[in-house]
């Protein structure tokens, strides 16, 4: 039986991609965002798709383990990125189940998993693309969350050195600090 493999999997950039994995440039925060919604729209059917998965006999055990240490993984309290950390929490929880999906896919026969992503409604293009999507997302997060991080140091460090000069200014003495205090 065959195994279904990354050949399977379009070669070339998925059509619309977001980020290609070849090609750094700049993200669009809207379509990052809508694209978003849309992955999470078909977790049900991820949840179904892995459901059938890990029923079937005919799916390696290396594939149902990648699938249940997702599964694990997205509903476990303990994370790497915990849970309350906006956005970031949850990217890696969709991203641990989309993949394990896409791992037992894989692992399947192909006309197997053929058959479950049709009875589930998706393509082998679907799942490419929402992986895309939550790499695309977390480095877009990411990179605005690094830019604020600076923004509030920048503002920070701007503040203490305007109290510093208006105490400097009103002429108070500040108090030199002799060594081994």
């Amino acid at each position: 039986m065959a195994r279904a493999s990354r050949t399977q999997a379009p070669a070339a950039p998925v059509e619309g991609e977001i980020l290609s994995p070849r090609q750094p440039r700049e993200l669009d925060g809207r379509k990052v965002v809508v694209r978003l919604v849309g992955v999470i729209a078909r977790i049900p059917r991820y949840i179904k798709l892995g459901w059938l998965l890990i029923k079937d006999p005919t799916v390696s055990r290396g594939g149902k383990a990648a699938l249940g240490g997702g599964l694990a993984y997205a509903l476990s309290p303990i994370d790497p990125i915990p849970g309350f950390i906006p956005v970031l929490g949850q990217l890696d929880d969709l991203a641990a189940l989309v993949l394990g999906v896409r791992t037992a896919l894989r692992s399947a026969p192909a006309e197997v998993a053929e058959r479950y992503l049709q009875e589930v409604g998706f393509t082998w293009t679907t799942v490419d693309r929402d992986v895309v999507t939550i790499r695309a997302t977390t480095i877009w997060v990411t990179r605005g969350g690094v830019a604020l991080v600076g923004r509030l140091g920048r503002g920070l460090l701007n503040m203490a050195n305007r109290q510093l000069r208006a105490t400097l200014a009103r002429g108070a003495e500040v108090a030199p600090i002799e060594a081994g205090e």
